[in-house]
């Protein structure tokens, strides 16, 4: 934020007794104090605030206190200062600045290469699941105990899975508080661990709950021939949101002549004209679009259904799926 300054009568002081407290997991409050001996002279006082690390952020505010969410593993630094504004002159006073320190542990005992998906399920609840390495520094003997945050709620994992030296490397949890209708809200994944031989560090990461969603697959599918015409009808995946929320792939198969299309269909009904005399195989699935919230991993497919004539030179059974259905990429 550029800030002109101007030739102004009254001093402008720092603010003062400015903390920085760790208020849950990966939250900061920052808070601190009007200077006792600032004159007002009737200004307006704001404060500038710029967020250092993790994250570079920058804003002004009225408030003597703010809440950022952040990985804390590495540590945060902010820095803080006084705004007086009278008509359209501004003036700032120097910076104040605090630092949290990292969080303690050995060099390369941390998890890496951490994943997590969340899904729907039936009932309406969001299940969550999560995968890492160990780090290269890990010793065989350690155990890593993950936390998940969401809001104001806070739970530990108590269903893993372990590697070859009975490492925690997955955790899975079949319900959780994670609110399915809302949207961009931040999942706090924490993971510390102990061992005999090495203090484990922890690792934090925040993630957009819609954007590690994985689909449902879409429901009730119906395909009809008229002719030459291939006609299909389906209902969005469950979910709370809407049916313009969501996108679908159409994956066709001609069985007589090999040919494969995926088609990407924005809406839940469509029609294509094809060969009638060949017989296809036809699977469909969903993901969310950008018009709604981040777009999350594409469901699985759908089961496989058949439709037209039959064909000496049909393929024999389940035709095989296409590259991007074996690996899912959001």
């Amino acid at each position: 934020m550029d800030i002109s300054v101007f030739s102004f009568p009254v001093q402008v002081l720092p603010p003062v007794n400015f903390t920085l407290t760790v208020s849950a997991l990966a939250q900061v409050l920052l808070h601190w104090e009007p200077n006792p001996a600032q004159e007002q002279n009737n200004s307006t006082i704001r404060y500038d605030v710029k967020i250092l690390s993790p994250v570079p952020e920058e804003y002004d505010t009225e408030r003597t206190r703010s809440v950022r969410t952040a990985a804390l593993h590495n540590g945060f630094s902010a820095r803080v200062r006084t705004l007086l504004l009278q008509e359209h002159l501004q003036m700032s006073s120097h910076w104040v600045q605090r630092n949290l320190p990292p969080l303690p542990g050995a060099a390369e005992t941390s998890v890496t290469n951490l994943s997590c998906i969340t899904h729907v399920t039936i009932s309406g609840n969001v299940s969550l699941r999560c995968t890492w390495l160990p780090g290269q520094g890990a010793p065989e003997d350690t155990k890593y105990f993950l936390f998940y945050r969401y809001e104001t709620h806070t739970e530990e994992c108590s269903t893993y899975t372990q590697d070859k030296w009975n490492r925690n490397t997955e955790c899975r949890f079949s319900s959780t508080q994670i609110k399915p209708g809302e949207i961009d809200s931040l999942i706090v994944i924490h993971i510390n661990g102990s061992s005999k031989r090495a203090a484990i560090k922890p690792f934090q990461q925040l993630f957009n709950q819609n954007a590690i969603e994985k689909v449902n697959i879409p429901r009730n599918i119906s395909i009809s021939l008229e002719q030459n015409d291939l006609l299909a009808m389906w209902e969005k995946p469950i979910s709370p949101f809407h049916e313009e929320c969501f996108e679908y792939e159409f994956y066709l198969i001609n069985l007589k002549s090999g040919n494969k299309q995926i088609l990407k269909i924005s809406s839940n009904s469509f029609q294509l004209r094809i060969d009638g005399s060949s017989r296809y195989s036809i699977r469909i699935r969903a993901n969310h679009n950008h018009i709604c919230r981040a777009r999350g991993f594409w469901s699985d497919w759908s089961e496989i259904i058949y439709v037209g004539k039959n064909s000496q030179h049909s393929t024999a059974g389940e035709p095989m799926l296409p590259n991007q259905e074996r690996v899912q990429h959001p």
